[in-house]
């Protein structure tokens, strides 16, 4: 059986390709995704993939309801393959928080599928789930927001290139850089009675929809990075990894999301 990840797929089957919800957490398609994100992601930042399969599970095709969460297991795979798991060519999942915005938890692309817009189709088609979702609601779908993990200074140049490349890709889907926080969140490859695992850094994406950039406030910044604490993670004010992720001195800003990109040593010095 030939890998997902080096697909038999050429170029020219690759301009067109579809991007469909998931229903049915058996599906063959569903579980190549649970390959493709243990690849695509690291331990300590995937949460179990048992939570994606029960969001799955409990996924249906009736109305969003009012203050729940409202969650979306996307796949993308060339047109005519969507039943072929080789042809897995990138996933994307994540929810509609009522009363907040869009969180998109995921997202991962096949190595043989990089470069071919895939990455740009599953966001797209993420945000229009999310307006629909808003729309049933009868609420604004102000923005929607992500996370990802940016290498260490000392990282080798191919984990710096492809941050590079992954943040290129933020720019062309309109995301914006929430620059100076570095938001800390859960070590998810740690035991839950270690409490001394390190938490884990991550630089955070806005895209703006409802809510004009301009509306983007360093006061407004501080209550989305502060809400996404509390309704994702649960950290509340004067817990440590909210405190540390918001100290006084923070003054949030947008900026382009290709100035994260920017490889920086230790001293901030570019490199």
């Amino acid at each position: 059986m030939q890998s997902q990840h080096a697909a038999p797929v050429n170029d020219t089957a690759l301009q067109k390709v579809f991007v469909w919800e998931a229903f049915d957490a058996t599906d063959l398609m569903t579980q190549a995704a649970a390959k493709l994100y243990e690849h695509t992601l690291t331990a300590d930042e995937r949460i179990p993939w048992m939570w994606i399969e029960q969001s799955v599970q409990d996924r249906t095709k009736s109305k969003p309801r009012s203050g729940e969460w409202s969650r979306h297991l996307l796949l993308a795979a060339p047109e005519g393959r969507q039943d072929d798991p080789d042809a897995l060519a990138g996933y994307v999942y994540g929810a509609l928080l009522p009363g907040y915005g869009g969180y998109l938890c995921y997202i991962g692309v096949a190595n043989w599928a990089r470069r071919m817009g895939v990455g740009g189709r599953l966001y797209e088609q993420f945000f229009k789930v999310l307006r629909v979702d808003a729309g049933e609601l009868g609420e604004p779908l102000p923005f929607v927001i992500w996370e990802s993990h940016r290498p260490d200074p000392l990282a080798e140049a191919g984990d710096w290139e492809n941050w590079t490349a992954r943040t290129r890709l933020f720019d062309r889907v309109g995301g914006q850089w929430v620059d100076g926080v570095d938001f800390l969140s859960p070590n998810f490859a740690a035991d839950e009675e270690d409490d001394a695992a390190p938490p884990v850094p991550l630089q955070l994406f806005v895209k703006p929809l409802d809510t004009p950039e301009a509306a983007f406030t360093p006061e407004r910044l501080r209550e989305v990075v502060g809400g996404l604490h509390e309704r994702v993670y649960h950290n509340l004010p004067g817990t440590p990894m909210y405190d540390r992720t918001l100290p006084a001195s923070c003054e949030p800003r947008l900026r382009p999301a290709r100035a994260a990109g920017v490889r920086k040593s230790e001293r901030g010095e570019l490199v």
